[in-house]
C-alpha cells in the first residue's frame, strides 16, 4: 500500500500502470459502481494497479478477487488504453474474462456501491468504458 502523500505525488507526475476484467457471466458483463476518483459514481469495471512484481495477468486475477470475490479466467487480451482523467493519468490493460463458477456471487469490498451483471449497456457510460467495450466484440 502506498502511503496517501505518496501516492498524490506519483500521480500527479506520471502515469499509473493499471488493469481491468470484463467479466463475463451467462452472456451478461459486470459492471461495478465507483466509490473512489476518478470516474466517481460511473459503472466501471473491476480492476486496480498493477504493483511492482506483478506480472498483467497475476495483477488482473488479484484485483478482481480483492473487489469481486469471483475467480475468473481470462478468455483474451483486449487492449491497452491511454486514460487521462482530471485527478490522474491511466494506462490500463484490459482483458475479457468468464467466471470459472458460473453460480459464484459477486462479494464486493469498499471500493464500488453497487454492482451489476448486464445485458444492455446503461445509459451514459464513460466514453473511456464505451470504446473498451466497443474494441472487446462483446455484444
Amino acid at each position: 500500500m502506498i502511503p496517501p502523500r505518496l501516492y498524490k505525488q506519483i500521480t500527479a507526475s506520471m502515469p499509473i500502470t493499471s488493469v481491468e476484467a470484463m467479466i463475463v457471466k451467462g452472456g451478461a458483463l459486470l459492471l461495478m459502481k465507483r466509490k473512489n476518483s476518478p470516474a466517481k459514481g460511473e459503472w466501471w469495471l473491476p480492476g486496480g494497479m498493477v504493483r511492482k512484481g506483478d506480472t498483467f495477468e497475476g495483477a488482473l486475477l488479484r484485483e478482481v478477487k480483492e473487489e469481486t470475490g469471483l475467480d475468473v479466467g481470462v478468455v483474451r487480451f483486449v487492449g491497452v488504453y491511454n486514460r487521462i482523467f482530471p485527478e490522474r493519468h491511466d494506462i490500463t490493460i484490459v482483458y475479457l474474462c468468464r467466471c470459472k463458477d458460473q453460480k459464484a456471487e459477486v462479494v464486493m469490498n469498499r471500493e464500488h456501491s453497487e454492482y451489476c451483471f448486464s445485458r444492455e449497456l446503461p445509459e451514459r457510460l464513460h466514453p473511456y468504458l464505451l470504446e473498451t467495450i466497443r474494441d472487446s466484440g462483446w455484444k
